[in-house]
């Protein structure tokens, strides 16, 4: 495990250009370190050790392989920790999810998924593409995580199902209501991270159901903070979004200066 860790590492070195670590310290001021390596070479970095190396492995040994991984300090080690779950183990049908699950919920809680950057992609292209392949039961046991302490994985209940948001209940029956539910949770904290994940659900949710969306905004305006509301409004029709959006800036909240 040790010597596959390094050999991943110095890989992944190998391809990092000082440009493009900068940019991304820059951009995410200084939230979390980077190598420098881009996505596209970190996937090839993984692939490539994969086909060499790792298709030998068990899928415990792999699994275990993405959560040391995650461990690590670097960005780009982590996503490649990522990438391992999402390109090889999902599709090899090899997570058992319920064990998975309350792993990476430790990867939240002990601190190695700690910023927005990280949190994003483990929702994108973990929990997400997971839910989609097992379906209600998994997707639900992922929304429970709402009522975590943890800020990154309250916001990865939601975040989770961008991508699904859209299709609502075609993923299955519920699912808006389910999402809803999460977001009732996440909108109760006024962390930016907690509201932005919140409007950023909503407005992929809108796309399928927008009079459930327009009618949630309504009703918990005064837990909403600015940026929030846009984000969920986006996608509106001019009428509801104006209107929305005028109704918050009269609100209690907007007046006390939250944000």
């Amino acid at each position: 495990m040790d010597n596959a860790v390094t050999t991943i590492q110095q890989r992944l070195q190998m391809r990092a250009t000082l440009k493009t670590r900068q940019w991304w310290e820059s951009y995410l001021k200084g939230a979390i370190g980077f190598r420098g390596t881009k996505m596209a070479d970190i996937r090839v970095v993984m692939h490539d050790w994969h086909n060499e190396a790792g298709a030998g492995w068990r899928p415990q040994q792999l699994r275990n392989l993405a959560i040391e991984l995650i461990r690590q300090d670097l960005t780009e080690d982590k996503l490649a920790g990522i990438l391992l779950i999402q390109e090889i183990l999902i599709p090899g049908g090899v997570i058992p999810w319920k064990t998975e699950l309350k792993r990476w919920a430790g990867l939240f809680d002990h601190g190695f998924i700690h910023d927005w950057n990280t949190c994003d992609w483990f929702c994108v292209r973990v929990l997400g593409p997971l839910a989609a392949a097992e379906g209600e039961e998994c997707a639900r046991r992922i929304a429970d995580w709402s009522r975590a302490r943890n800020l990154w994985r309250r916001r990865a209940a939601g975040v989770g199902f961008v991508n699904l948001a859209p299709h609502g209940d075609d993923n299955f029956a519920g699912f808006t209501s389910m999402l809803l539910e999460v977001c009732e949770d996440t909108v109760r904290h006024a962390d930016r991270f907690a509201q932005t994940g919140t409007g950023w659900v909503l407005r992929e949710l809108s796309h399928a159901e927008p009079a459930r969306v327009a009618g949630f905004v309504q009703a918990h305006l005064d837990m909403m903070s600015r940026e929030a509301v846009r984000m969920s409004v986006a996608k509106l029709s001019d009428a509801d979004r104006n209107r929305l959006l005028v109704a918050h800036g009269a609100s209690p909240t907007t007046r006390r200066g939250r944000r």
